[in-house]
């Protein structure tokens, strides 16, 4: 099997919940055969520090200085791009526009509802699905990103996979077309297991259900090894796993279509 040669969800110590430093991931990286590696830190807000989810506020210009100097430092074996994972508030669009013009890229990762603790991990209603997605287009239409990050996390607070859950995916993969922008197949998910349903059988995410949206909207996706740990770039079983339920779809094979247009 063919494996991915770039991925450009990758975090580091530095959000609160990954492990080790830019170079372990790098060094994983190259001794499993990626040509191009993208740092996509959990993006720290002002005000907002949360120290085990997210880089603070404070370190933002150390981290964006550290992989630049990474990038230099390992530029004849590897290439190496500088990102963020952010989520989409309304009150924060020029902040989102320095971010685009800082960096090389940005995923839109939508863990959150707001700034005062609503986490979608840990609760996610029909309504509050509905209005991730709206927060997921909200940041493609505004050209934020070009990528979309496990679009079903909300199913790790959920046990079914309602109508309005298909509705909400359905929407963000259409707008990811409209924009040219990529949606996810993300590995991290499938650390939880496979999960029982009404009748079916099912990673939390990514759910079968999105898989077969994904098919259904000729969407193009790419495979996301959402890296805490630098074992992982290491475990290509994964993407195996993820090219076989998602047999049939386009698969990202530029990179260059995640970046911002500037830093091609």
């Amino acid at each position: 099997m063919q494996y991915q040669d770039f991925n450009f969800h990758t975090h580091t110590y530095r959000c609160g919940h990954a492990v080790k430093t830019e170079d372990d991931y790098i060094q994983s990286a190259i001794q499993s055969g990626f040509k191009v590696l993208g740092f996509s830190e959990h993006c720290g807000y002002e005000g907002f520090d949360s120290p085990r989810e997210r880089i603070p506020f404070k370190e933002m210009d150390n981290y964006f200085s550290d992989i630049k100097n990474a990038e230099e430092k390992y530029k004849s074996d590897i290439k190496i791009y500088v990102g963020l994972e952010f989520e989409y508030f309304d009150d924060l669009n020029s902040y989102y526009t320095e971010l685009k013009e800082k960096y090389d890229y940005l995923i839109i990762g939508q863990h959150l509802k707001d700034r005062k603790g609503y986490d979608y991990t840990y609760r996610c209603t029909d309504k509050d699905v509905r209005y991730m997605a709206y927060q997921v287009c909200t940041a493609l239409e505004n050209g934020f990103t070009k990528y979309v990050a496990h679009p079903d996390y909300f199913m790790l607070a959920r046990d079914n996979y309602s109508k309005d859950c298909e509705t909400a995916v359905r929407e963000i993969v259409q707008c990811a077309k409209k924009n040219n922008a990529i949606v996810e197949i993300n590995l991290k998910g499938m650390r939880y297991g496979i999960q029982q349903y009404d009748g079916y059988k099912s990673y939390k995410y990514p759910h079968s259900k999105t898989i077969e949206i994904y098919k259904e909207e000729n969407a193009k996706v790419v495979i996301g090894y959402d890296a805490h740990n630098p074992q992982v770039l290491l475990q290509r079983e994964y993407e195996e796993i993820a090219r076989r339920i998602g047999e049939g779809l386009e698969i990202l094979q530029d990179y260059r279509e995640i970046l911002f247009d500037k830093k091609r």
